[in-house]
């Protein structure tokens, strides 16, 4: 895992300044070129080849192609062999691989490539940058056009180093974090910077100075004609081989290990795979939310070395800053404070590390799925394609009393659910409601809420987090399950059912059988005891100060600020909680933080983010 930027033209200073805007992903390693047309920099964590040696960029023979990667080539030790027929390596990483399959293929080496990557190749002989992502979007890259210049990098903040970009509010892309609680279209929350969508490629060349988009790689729905036996017997093999792929490390591995379905099929399959006991980590926060026994259940019947760690939060509220820096748009989300503060946790120990994310998505894991099943007769299809979107402010009136004309006129817009939901519906008729919900979920949700989610996390902690449930070749054969595999109804409802099939296989019975339990930290206690005080506040100077993206003869604070539900959780019984009133204070909370920090303040190299500055 890397951080990596560029521009298209000479500038050794604000190159290095873009590179120091993302250390934190790579603290390990700092490279840069620089000639007369372009600038680039990557600061690397060592996962492959731990040598000076294989510092980015890398460069083909004669110095004539240059690389810079983001992520991991699963396959680039088969590639390599092939390659090393043609070519010379001088390292034994697998950013060199891409130089040479380019080499060899031109644009289409992107399509060679089994990984979790975004990258940039600078062409000397045809003055062309050549900018890739990985099919799912596991990995990011954004990119700013401007006056004829490119700017590309892995986090926004390297390119805000360009005091020539400006900082302003996108009202479009915010009204769909309203909707969605992400974008879909590749808007950011910054006018003039984009984000390059999953599975497309980016080029750019001197001459022209224009940017030119193409998808090279497209998820779609097909008939599945197996018997069900055959189906799991597939799904165990695309899942091993995903998870095996996986492996390949030089630094430090282990697994977060929750004691849920997926992690425990996840590290079960790991286990028989690994030729030693795999590193297993399961945090808590002493509470009654936490998993551990679920958890050593598991690392018992696998044998692995397993680790118990306990996490405070005390200091989660003054961190809030530091994780929106980090996270670099408003969230609502509480997982996203678990995921940061267990990061951080388990760095200390790996700097690799295995989680279940893209299960939940794949196999119709959420309750809000039940709706597009087929025994859902109650609501019409308008309301069910309405139903799609996963935001935190889903009532018209709610959205209405909290935000301005200046968001809400894009409503209405190309992303709006019933517009662009109802294409993906008429486009797969055949192919049942359902599982054209998840497809939608998995080329929209997952790159922005869960991939989003996982890299920056780990990045803000240089760890390196593994997806298998999203490898491409298996996400590719799940998409078009038969619906009754995903969600069954035949005694009970069974979300996950081949799953569930899979993990009897190889798990007790007890975790096999686990119903779905919310994971996190105990976050009504930490919001009534710290968050809410500190929120109103926030939430009343966002009033005060006439942001220009809310509705402020509206909004009621005494509603956001004083309606959190209190709620008990009975463990392993599954209970769906209304906690919208809760995810709409953080992400209002976090929306002022979000415009003080990257629209107000003027200093993006090294701001203060100690939280009494902002209130």
């Amino acid at each position: 895992m890397c951080g990596i930027c560029g521009i298209s033209w000479n500038d050794q200073n604000l190159i290095r300044l873009m590179g120091n805007a993302c250390k934190h992903r790579g603290p390990e390693q700092e490279g840069f070129y620089v000639d007369d047309f372009v600038s680039l920099g990557c600061e690397r964590l060592k996962i492959q080849d731990l040598s000076e040696i294989a510092k980015q960029p890398i460069h083909n023979e004669d110095k004539t192609i240059w690389v810079i990667l983001n992520g991991e080539i699963y396959n680039f030790k088969e590639l390599r062999q092939k390659l090393e027929k043609n070519h010379q390596f001088y390292t034994e990483s697998d950013t060199e691989v891409i130089v040479h399959a380019y080499e060899e293929f031109g644009e289409d080496c992107v399509r060679k490539l089994d990984g979790m990557f975004a990258f940039a190749i600078w062409d000397t002989i045809r003055k062309k940058l050549f900018i890739a992502r990985d099919r799912l979007g596991v990995k990011p890259l954004f990119y700013c056009l401007k006056s004829d210049r490119l700017l590309f990098a892995s986090e926004i903040k390297s390119i805000l180093q360009d005091l020539d970009v400006q900082r302003k509010l996108n009202y479009d892309a915010l009204c769909q974090f309203v909707t969605y609680a992400y974008t879909i279209d590749g808007q950011t929350m910054f006018d003039d910077i984009n984000e390059l969508l999953p599975g497309h490629k980016l080029i750019f060349t001197i001459r022209d100075k224009k940017i030119k988009i193409e998808k090279y790689w497209d998820l779609q729905l097909t008939e599945n004609l197996q018997s069900d036996k055959e189906n799991l017997s597939i799904l165990r093999l695309l899942l091993e081989n995903a998870i095996n792929k996986r492996r390949v490390s030089d630094a430090p591995l282990g697994a977060l290990l929750s004691g849920g379905l997926d992690s425990s099929v996840m590290v079960a399959l790991l286990a028989k795979l690994s030729d030693k006991p795999v590193r297993t980590f399961t945090t808590g926060f002493g509470n009654e939310l936490d998993e551990f026994d679920e958890a050593k259940i598991v690392a018992e019947h696998c044998g692995t070395d397993h680790k118990e760690i306990m996490i405070d939060y005390s200091e989660l509220i003054n961190n809030l800053p530091s994780i929106l820096w980090h996270m670099e748009f408003p969230y609502g989300r509480p997982s996203i404070l678990s995921n940061f503060m267990v990061s951080n946790a388990i760095k200390k120990y790996v700097t690799v590390a295995y989680t279940g994310e893209g299960s939940d998505e794949l196999f119709g894991g959420y309750n809000r799925y039940l709706i597009f099943t087929e025994n859902s007769s109650k609501q019409n299809l308008d309301e069910k394609i309405e139903s799609i979107s996963s935001g935190f402010f889903s009532n018209k009136k709610t959205r209405k009393e909290t935000f301005s004309d200046k968001v809400l006129k894009n409503y209405e817009g190309k992303t709006n659910p019933s517009k662009i939901f109802s294409e993906f519906v008429s486009k797969n008729k055949k192919y049942g409601l359902l599982n054209t919900a998840l497809l939608f979920e998995i080329k929209t949700e997952i790159p922005g809420a869960q991939t989003w989610r996982i890299d920056r996390t780990g990045s803000a902690h240089a760890v390196e987090l593994r997806e298998p449930f999203l490898d491409h070749r298996l996400v590719e054969f799940c998409v078009s399950l038969p619906e009754k595999l995903k969600i069954n109804f035949d005694n009970s409802i069974s979300k996950k059912y081949i799953l569930q099939k899979l993990a009897r296989e190889i798990l007790p019975e007890k975790i096999a059988q686990r119903k779905k339990f919310p994971w996190g930290m105990p976050f009504y206690d930490f919001f009534n005891a710290e968050f809410m005080p500190i929120a109103k506040q926030f939430i009343e100077k966002s009033i005060k100060n006439k942001r220009p993206y809310l509705n402020v003869n509206k909004i009621d604070l005494e509603k956001v600020s004083n309606k959190i539900i209190q709620y008990s959780v009975t463990r392993n019984k599954e209970k769906e909680i209304d906690d919208h009133i809760l995810r709409q204070t953080l992400f209002l909370f976090n929306l002022e933080l979000w415009y003080q920090i990257f629209i107000e303040r003027d200093d993006m190299k090294n701001p203060n983010l100690a939280l009494n500055s902002f209130v």
